[in-house]
């Protein structure tokens, strides 16, 4: 016996994978969401629907507290060059084509010296974040660490949000540790 499909059909069928794949930015519920044990939670939404291959996607970055107490979250949300707690893919897109030229590569570094006190060092990398608010950047995604962004197809932003909260780790260099600082963390109100 043989099966004859449709052309509609076969192109109906043939979209369900792609538009599954497209979460809406914002939707709508009669329920409270399921916040329990939770105390971030990360949105990532593209600023255009699309963009010309080789070029800059941007994407805005939203850290909300769900939780019921507030807390202290990085400033530096997301940076190729230093470790930050958000790291980005790029999935579900066509075979990428050979590149050529240069990739990306950058330095960065910072020291802490003795006039650097406790308060400095926290708030020159850390900000309260109270329930129900959040803390938002528009960050950049250049092709040359993204090289799937040189080619055209869909593409699929996602990431990772990962931060271990050790108030006194830093990339800085410190010419001057504060003898005192693990019982400082201690004593602050808040939990990163």
């Amino acid at each position: 016996m043989k099966v004859r499909h449709s052309p509609l059909l076969v192109v109906v069928m043939s979209l369900i994978p792609i538009l599954s794949s497209f979460q809406p930015l914002a939707c709508g519920s009669l329920q409270a969401p399921d916040t329990t044990g939770k105390q971030i939670e990360v949105r990532l939404i593209p600023k255009k629907k699309s963009v010309k291959a080789g070029r800059i996607l941007e994407a805005r970055v939203e850290i909300w507290n769900v939780g019921s107490k507030p807390l202290f979250i990085e400033h530096n949300v997301y940076n190729v060059c230093i470790p930050s707690p958000l790291s980005l893919r790029l999935d579900l897109g066509p075979p990428l084509k050979p590149q050529t030229g240069p990739g990306a590569g950058c330095a960065g570094d910072c020291v802490y010296t003795a006039k650097d006190s406790f308060v400095t060092r926290l708030l020159s990398r850390w900000t309260i974040l109270p329930p129900g608010d959040f803390y938002g950047t528009v960050i950049s995604i250049y092709p040359e660490s993204f090289p799937q962004l040189y080619t055209p197809g869909r593409w699929r932003l996602g990431g990772t949000y990962k931060s271990i909260g050790d108030l006194s780790s830093s990339h800085c260099w410190d010419t001057a540790p504060i003898r005192d600082n693990e019982e400082q963390i201690k004593a602050l109100p808040y939990e990163a």
